[in-house]
């Protein structure tokens, strides 16, 4: 476990024994039974009935961003990059069918190749991605897919899963399920909240399940078509992606599922964007001004494994 995930733990822990003990409030039934058993199982088909509406999206993506920025490393203390990629983000923001959600891009200081989405339109994009995009197209490309997670309500879908869970306390799970159990089955604030940290950040930081990965890549054809940029040279990212990972590693991204995966993403999302217009690439200062705190990495291929 990583110290990031190590960090929220002891939230999620804390949060969860203090939500079990405030005023002498017993569980609900449905809570106590699992914080007897510990059977996540038990969770995950409670959940699968939580009522997550557009209202808890927003709510979930506002009260964990600040959290998820800080333990991924804080935000990139530079007023000019911040201004630059908001400006680039706007654009696509603007294409949402989600008007309610506070869409928001921000430069984390993490130099891990990877950007996220918190539901409700909160995204994070690492500074270790800034040296890797050698267009704004490949930016935008990155930026639209982790928007389709969130204009989809992936997460939504993924937090019904059991394995969404997994690897919480037995405290923690109870106080996920005394959450749902609440205010007619919704995730609640406090002790709910704090207890879904640690697997919400695993999710948008570690990838979606197959489907949603590819849904979120036909997000960024559809978005692309409406604001402009070019798929063939917004989708040359992912091939970077293939040069700097190493062929054999386990651990996978956000925007990189493994290689033979990633292949595949590639090729498909180069054949939904064949009929799409290719557009020049013209100059950005807001991509400029990221490109000089941010210089393209020459990529050299790192050893399998």
């Amino acid at each position: 476990m990583s110290d990031q995930q190590s960090q929220l733990t002891r939230r999620a822990m804390m949060g969860a024994v203090a939500g079990l003990s405030v005023s002498g409030t017993v569980l609900p039934a449905r809570a106590q039974f699992s914080l007897d058993l510990g059977k996540i199982g038990d969770i995950g088909r409670m959940l699968k009935g939580m009522n997550l509406d557009e209202e808890d999206e927003i709510a979930l993506g506002q009260d964990l961003f600040g959290s998820l920025i800080q333990t991924m490393g804080g935000l990139y203390r530079n007023a000019d990059a911040q201004k630059a990629l908001s400006s680039i983000a706007v654009k696509l923001f603007e294409t949402s069918a989600r008007s309610a959600f506070s869409w928001e891009a921000v430069v984390v200081d993490n130099n891990e190749v990877n950007a996220w989405a918190l539901p409700g339109g909160k995204i994070g994009v690492n500074k270790g991605l800034l040296r890797y995009v050698d267009s704004e197209d490949e930016l935008a490309a990155a930026l639209a897919h982790e928007m389709g997670h969130a204009e989809l309500s992936h997460a939504a879908k993924e937090m019904k899963k059991k394995a969404f869970y997994a690897g919480l306390s037995t405290a923690a799970q109870a106080a996920a399920v005394a959450a749902a159990d609440s205010r007619s089955s919704r995730i609640g604030a406090g002790a709910g909240m704090e207890s879904i940290a640690l697997p919400m950040l695993r999710l948008v930081t570690s990838g979606y399940s197959r489907d949603l990965e590819y849904e979120a890549d036909n997000y960024i054809v559809e978005t692309f078509q409406k604001v402009g940029y070019d798929v063939d040279r917004g989708s040359r990212f992912y091939e970077t992606l293939l040069d700097i990972i190493p062929e054999k590693a386990k651990g996978t991204t956000s925007l990189f599922a493994g290689h033979p995966q990633t292949e595949k993403r590639l090729a498909a999302l180069r054949e939904a964007g064949a009929a799409a217009p290719h557009a020049d690439e013209l100059f950005n200062p807001d991509f400029y001004a990221l490109k000089q705190s941010f210089p393209t990495r020459k990529i050299y291929k790192r050893a399998a494994g």
